[in-house]
Protein backbone atom coordinates (compact mmCIF):
# COMPACT_ATOMS: atom_id res chain seq x y z
CA UNK A 1 0.00 0.00 0.00
CA UNK A 2 1.44 3.59 -0.90
CA UNK A 3 1.78 5.62 2.02
CA UNK A 4 1.97 8.88 -0.06
CA UNK A 5 -1.32 9.32 -2.62
CA UNK A 6 -0.21 12.34 -4.34
CA UNK A 7 1.00 12.40 -8.15
CA UNK A 8 4.64 14.06 -7.56
CA UNK A 9 8.16 13.57 -9.32
CA UNK A 10 11.12 13.22 -6.85
CA UNK A 11 14.48 15.21 -7.68
CA UNK A 12 17.18 14.28 -6.22
CA UNK A 13 20.55 16.49 -7.05
CA UNK A 14 23.54 14.62 -6.05
CA UNK A 15 27.40 14.78 -6.01
CA UNK A 16 30.36 12.29 -4.81
CA UNK A 17 27.87 11.25 -2.18
CA UNK A 18 26.98 7.70 -3.80
CA UNK A 19 26.28 5.69 -0.17
CA UNK A 20 23.93 8.75 0.77
CA UNK A 21 22.31 8.64 -2.37
CA UNK A 22 21.79 5.04 -2.33
CA UNK A 23 20.49 4.83 1.39
CA UNK A 24 17.73 7.05 0.51
CA UNK A 25 16.45 5.43 -2.24
CA UNK A 26 16.51 2.57 -0.26
CA UNK A 27 14.61 3.90 2.52
CA UNK A 28 12.12 5.20 -0.14
CA UNK A 29 11.71 1.66 -1.12
CA UNK A 30 11.59 0.07 2.43
CA UNK A 31 8.52 2.82 3.27
CA UNK A 32 6.45 2.09 0.09
CA UNK A 33 6.63 5.04 -1.31
CA UNK A 34 5.31 4.99 -4.80
CA UNK A 35 6.12 8.39 -7.17
CA UNK A 36 4.98 8.97 -10.22
CA UNK A 37 8.77 9.06 -11.30
CA UNK A 38 12.01 9.55 -9.61
CA UNK A 39 14.57 11.69 -11.37
CA UNK A 40 18.43 11.44 -10.09
CA UNK A 41 20.96 14.60 -11.54
CA UNK A 42 24.48 13.73 -11.20
CA UNK A 43 27.46 15.20 -10.88
CA UNK A 44 29.74 13.29 -9.21
CA UNK A 45 33.02 11.85 -9.92
CA UNK A 46 34.08 8.87 -11.76
CA UNK A 47 34.59 6.80 -8.53
CA UNK A 48 31.07 7.91 -7.12
CA UNK A 49 29.15 8.31 -10.66
CA UNK A 50 30.07 3.89 -11.47
CA UNK A 51 28.21 3.41 -8.45
CA UNK A 52 25.41 5.16 -8.81
CA UNK A 53 25.17 3.77 -12.15
CA UNK A 54 25.37 0.24 -10.73
CA UNK A 55 23.32 0.59 -8.69
CA UNK A 56 19.89 2.33 -10.49
CA UNK A 57 20.80 -0.58 -13.54
CA UNK A 58 17.39 -2.01 -13.59
CA UNK A 59 15.23 -0.02 -11.14
CA UNK A 60 12.88 2.91 -13.03
CA UNK A 61 14.76 5.67 -11.91
CA UNK A 62 15.84 8.93 -14.29
CA UNK A 63 19.37 9.22 -14.09
CA UNK A 64 20.99 12.44 -15.83
CA UNK A 65 24.20 13.22 -15.49
CA UNK A 66 25.75 17.03 -15.77
CA UNK A 67 28.17 19.43 -14.22
CA UNK A 68 28.47 20.17 -10.83
CA UNK A 69 26.16 23.05 -9.68
CA UNK A 70 22.92 22.29 -7.64
CA UNK A 71 21.16 24.96 -9.01
CA UNK A 72 21.53 23.86 -12.43
CA UNK A 73 21.10 20.25 -11.09
CA UNK A 74 17.63 21.10 -9.86
CA UNK A 75 16.84 23.38 -13.37
CA UNK A 76 17.52 20.29 -15.10
CA UNK A 77 15.48 17.75 -13.06
CA UNK A 78 12.69 20.53 -13.69
CA UNK A 79 12.88 20.16 -17.66
CA UNK A 80 13.18 16.79 -18.06
CA UNK A 81 10.21 16.11 -15.64
CA UNK A 82 6.67 14.43 -16.76
CA UNK A 83 4.10 16.90 -17.32
CA UNK A 84 1.24 15.34 -15.64
CA UNK A 85 2.90 15.50 -11.58
CA UNK A 86 0.52 17.53 -8.99
CA UNK A 87 3.93 17.92 -6.82
CA UNK A 88 7.08 18.46 -7.55
CA UNK A 89 9.41 16.75 -4.41
CA UNK A 90 13.10 17.70 -4.13
CA UNK A 91 14.83 16.32 -1.51
CA UNK A 92 19.09 16.63 -1.02
CA UNK A 93 20.53 13.32 -1.57
CA UNK A 94 21.88 13.00 1.94
CA UNK A 95 18.38 13.77 4.05
CA UNK A 96 16.98 11.29 6.31
CA UNK A 97 13.84 10.33 6.40
CA UNK A 98 11.62 9.76 9.35
CA UNK A 99 9.63 6.45 9.12
CA UNK A 100 5.91 8.54 9.52
CA UNK A 101 6.85 11.54 7.65
CA UNK A 102 5.18 10.70 4.18
CA UNK A 103 2.15 9.62 6.26
CA UNK A 104 2.11 12.85 8.17
CA UNK A 105 3.20 14.91 4.84
CA UNK A 106 0.22 13.24 3.04
CA UNK A 107 -2.43 14.15 5.83
CA UNK A 108 -1.13 17.10 6.07
CA UNK A 109 -1.42 17.90 2.51
CA UNK A 110 -5.03 16.51 2.77
CA UNK A 111 -5.52 19.21 5.54
CA UNK A 112 -4.23 22.16 4.00
CA UNK A 113 -4.37 22.11 0.38
CA UNK A 114 -8.22 23.75 -0.07
CA UNK A 115 -6.40 26.38 1.56
CA UNK A 116 -5.98 29.19 -1.50
CA UNK A 117 -2.21 29.87 -2.50
CA UNK A 118 -0.07 27.12 -0.76
CA UNK A 119 2.68 26.76 -3.64
CA UNK A 120 4.70 24.45 -0.92
CA UNK A 121 4.24 21.85 1.63
CA UNK A 122 7.98 21.07 3.38
CA UNK A 123 9.00 18.39 5.29
CA UNK A 124 9.92 19.58 9.13
CA UNK A 125 13.57 19.23 9.75
CA UNK A 126 15.08 18.26 12.57
CA UNK A 127 18.68 19.99 13.37
CA UNK A 128 21.00 20.11 16.42
CA UNK A 129 20.36 23.89 18.23
CA UNK A 130 23.48 25.81 17.78
CA UNK A 131 24.49 27.25 20.68
CA UNK A 132 26.90 30.13 20.49
CA UNK A 133 28.03 32.38 23.13
CA UNK A 134 26.91 35.59 20.95
CA UNK A 135 23.26 34.45 20.26
CA UNK A 136 22.03 37.02 22.65
CA UNK A 137 23.15 40.12 20.56
CA UNK A 138 20.21 38.68 18.08
CA UNK A 139 17.97 38.78 20.55
CA UNK A 140 18.65 42.28 21.84
CA UNK A 141 16.40 45.20 21.62
CA UNK A 142 18.54 47.19 19.09
CA UNK A 143 18.49 44.62 16.88
CA UNK A 144 14.46 43.58 16.87
CA UNK A 145 14.32 47.36 16.99
CA UNK A 146 16.18 47.47 13.36
CA UNK A 147 14.38 44.64 12.18
CA UNK A 148 17.66 42.86 11.99
CA UNK A 149 16.31 39.56 13.76
CA UNK A 150 13.19 37.80 14.77
CA UNK A 151 12.71 34.68 16.30
CA UNK A 152 9.66 33.60 14.00
CA UNK A 153 10.93 30.52 12.08
CA UNK A 154 11.25 31.08 8.42
CA UNK A 155 10.87 35.19 8.27
CA UNK A 156 12.57 37.00 5.82
CA UNK A 157 13.83 40.68 7.35
CA UNK A 158 14.39 44.14 5.90
CA UNK A 159 17.80 43.42 6.10
CA UNK A 160 18.25 40.67 3.42
CA UNK A 161 19.03 38.06 6.03
CA UNK A 162 16.26 35.28 7.23
CA UNK A 163 15.77 33.24 9.72
CA UNK A 164 16.02 29.15 10.40
CA UNK A 165 13.48 26.79 10.00
CA UNK A 166 13.68 23.44 12.06
CA UNK A 167 12.67 21.74 14.96
CA UNK A 168 9.08 23.33 14.66
CA UNK A 169 6.47 22.07 17.21
CA UNK A 170 3.43 22.54 15.00
CA UNK A 171 2.48 23.64 10.75
CA UNK A 172 3.72 26.98 10.64
CA UNK A 173 3.46 29.39 7.66
CA UNK A 174 6.87 30.93 6.30
CA UNK A 175 8.09 33.36 4.01
CA UNK A 176 10.81 31.61 2.44
CA UNK A 177 11.31 27.20 2.28
CA UNK A 178 14.74 25.49 2.02
CA UNK A 179 14.50 23.22 -1.02
CA UNK A 180 16.51 20.07 0.06
CA UNK A 181 12.92 18.92 1.87
CA UNK A 182 10.10 20.29 -0.04
CA UNK A 183 6.91 19.82 -2.31
CA UNK A 184 5.96 22.45 -4.50
CA UNK A 185 2.79 22.65 -6.78
CA UNK A 186 3.47 22.15 -9.82
CA UNK A 187 0.98 24.13 -11.71
CA UNK A 188 2.32 27.20 -9.49
CA UNK A 189 6.28 26.59 -10.49
CA UNK A 190 6.45 24.89 -13.79
CA UNK A 191 7.46 28.28 -15.82
CA UNK A 192 10.15 28.97 -12.73
CA UNK A 193 13.85 28.23 -12.84
CA UNK A 194 16.21 28.61 -9.49
CA UNK A 195 18.97 31.43 -10.24
CA UNK A 196 22.07 30.75 -10.02
CA UNK A 197 24.05 33.02 -8.52
CA UNK A 198 27.34 32.30 -8.91
CA UNK A 199 28.47 30.09 -11.58
CA UNK A 200 29.66 26.58 -9.67
CA UNK A 201 28.90 27.52 -6.22
CA UNK A 202 25.29 27.64 -4.64
CA UNK A 203 23.86 29.25 -1.64
CA UNK A 204 20.71 31.08 -1.15
CA UNK A 205 19.39 29.96 -4.52
CA UNK A 206 16.15 28.06 -2.78
CA UNK A 207 15.29 31.77 -0.58
CA UNK A 208 15.76 33.69 -3.95
CA UNK A 209 13.01 30.76 -5.12
CA UNK A 210 10.55 30.53 -2.59
CA UNK A 211 10.66 34.96 -1.39
CA UNK A 212 9.75 35.19 -4.84
CA UNK A 213 6.62 33.12 -4.60
CA UNK A 214 5.96 34.77 -1.13
CA UNK A 215 5.84 38.57 -2.92
CA UNK A 216 3.26 36.96 -5.87
CA UNK A 217 1.47 35.95 -2.46
CA UNK A 218 2.13 32.66 -2.10
CA UNK A 219 2.05 30.83 0.92
CA UNK A 220 4.65 28.17 1.78
CA UNK A 221 3.43 25.47 4.90
CA UNK A 222 5.73 23.50 7.15
CA UNK A 223 4.14 20.47 8.21
CA UNK A 224 5.15 19.79 11.91
CA UNK A 225 5.33 16.02 12.21
CA UNK A 226 6.48 14.93 8.59
CA UNK A 227 9.85 15.18 10.24
CA UNK A 228 13.26 14.78 8.12
CA UNK A 229 17.08 15.02 9.45
CA UNK A 230 19.99 16.26 7.36
CA UNK A 231 22.58 14.67 9.82
CA UNK A 232 25.68 16.12 7.58
CA UNK A 233 24.95 19.55 8.16
CA UNK A 234 28.51 21.45 8.42
CA UNK A 235 29.17 25.18 9.02
CA UNK A 236 30.70 25.73 5.63
CA UNK A 237 33.63 28.07 7.23
CA UNK A 238 36.38 29.36 4.22
CA UNK A 239 37.11 32.54 2.88
CA UNK A 240 35.20 31.46 -0.77
CA UNK A 241 32.17 30.85 1.42
CA UNK A 242 32.71 33.59 3.48
CA UNK A 243 32.51 36.11 0.52
CA UNK A 244 29.83 34.43 -0.90
CA UNK A 245 27.46 34.48 1.23
CA UNK A 246 27.77 38.14 1.70
CA UNK A 247 27.60 39.04 -2.36
CA UNK A 248 24.24 36.71 -2.83
CA UNK A 249 23.03 37.97 0.15
CA UNK A 250 23.91 41.64 -1.63
CA UNK A 251 22.66 40.47 -4.86
CA UNK A 252 19.15 39.28 -2.75
CA UNK A 253 18.83 42.27 -1.24
CA UNK A 254 19.13 44.28 -4.86
CA UNK A 255 16.67 41.90 -6.24
CA UNK A 256 13.65 41.80 -4.13
CA UNK A 257 14.31 45.94 -2.94
CA UNK A 258 15.05 45.76 0.69
CA UNK A 259 16.77 47.57 3.37
CA UNK A 260 20.44 48.27 1.77
CA UNK A 261 21.40 49.91 5.05
CA UNK A 262 20.14 47.51 7.29
CA UNK A 263 21.99 45.08 5.30
CA UNK A 264 25.34 46.59 5.88
CA UNK A 265 24.37 46.95 9.72
CA UNK A 266 23.76 43.21 10.13
CA UNK A 267 26.73 42.20 7.96
CA UNK A 268 28.83 44.00 10.36
CA UNK A 269 26.86 42.45 13.72
CA UNK A 270 27.98 39.20 11.92
CA UNK A 271 31.10 40.21 11.62
CA UNK A 272 31.30 40.75 15.10
CA UNK A 273 29.67 37.31 15.59
CA UNK A 274 32.54 35.78 13.90
CA UNK A 275 35.04 37.56 15.67
CA UNK A 276 33.30 36.09 18.91
CA UNK A 277 33.73 32.62 17.88
CA UNK A 278 37.55 33.32 16.73
CA UNK A 279 38.01 34.84 20.45
CA UNK A 280 36.52 31.05 21.85
CA UNK A 281 39.25 29.11 20.07
CA UNK A 282 37.42 28.58 16.90
CA UNK A 283 40.11 29.26 14.78
CA UNK A 284 38.56 27.38 11.73
CA UNK A 285 36.18 30.69 11.71
CA UNK A 286 39.05 33.16 10.99
CA UNK A 287 38.90 32.70 6.57
CA UNK A 288 35.28 32.63 6.75
CA UNK A 289 35.79 36.06 8.67
CA UNK A 290 38.17 37.65 5.56
CA UNK A 291 35.87 36.27 3.38
CA UNK A 292 33.02 38.32 4.95
CA UNK A 293 35.31 41.33 5.05
CA UNK A 294 36.16 40.82 1.48
CA UNK A 295 32.30 40.46 0.65
CA UNK A 296 31.51 44.06 2.38
CA UNK A 297 34.01 45.31 0.86
CA UNK A 298 32.89 44.25 -2.71
CA UNK A 299 29.25 45.27 -1.95
CA UNK A 300 30.13 48.69 -0.79
CA UNK A 301 32.35 49.26 -4.15
CA UNK A 302 29.36 47.80 -6.04
CA UNK A 303 26.98 50.05 -4.41
CA UNK A 304 29.48 53.37 -5.34
CA UNK A 305 29.21 52.35 -8.66
CA UNK A 306 25.74 52.16 -9.32
CA UNK A 307 25.50 55.64 -7.58
CA UNK A 308 27.44 56.86 -9.82
CA UNK A 309 26.59 55.46 -12.89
Amino acid sequence: MNMFTHKTTLIIPTRNRSSKLIKLIKDIVKLKIIFNEIIVVDSSDNHHKKKIILFLTKKKIKLINTFPSTTHQRNVGLKVRKKNSKYILFLDDDIVINKKAFIEMNNGINKYSKINKISSFAFNLQANKEKFKFERIKKSKLVKLLGLYSEKPGKVMKSGWHTKISNLSRDTFVQWIYSGATLFRTSIIKNMKFKNLNKGFNYLEDLHFSFNLTKKKFKHLVIAKATVSNPNLVSRNDLNFGFIEILNRYKFVETFRLNKLNFFITAFIRMLYLITNILHLKTSWILRFFGNLKGIISCIILDINKKIN
